[in-house]
């Protein structure tokens, strides 16, 4: 699913047109990004929790050039779903 494809079906699920719609899920963006940077798991009533990793930065070859490289710790959300898809 696309983002454009996911901001259809929230909207048509929400009954929001798309304005509303695009700004509603910006703002949940922008919230979700605070969240991560202090590591809070992010609960969404109806769709499932967002669980917050933290990656340790680390040091890696470039194979073209050889030359090598740090690369910034990072923190990923993943989702365990509360829906069951068809």
């Amino acid at each position: 699913m696309t983002h454009k494809d996911f901001l259809s079906e929230v909207q048509r699920r929400c009954g929001l047109d798309r304005q509303v719609c695009t700004a509603l899920m910006s703002s949940a963006v922008k919230l979700m990004a605070e969240q991560a940077t202090e590591q809070i798991d992010v609960e969404w009533q109806g769709i499932g929790r967002f669980v917050s990793t933290k990656h340790p930065e680390y040091v890696a070859e470039d194979p073209a050039s050889g030359l090598q490289m740090m690369y910034p710790p990072r923190i990923t959300y993943r989702l365990q779903s509360e829906v069951e898809l068809n």
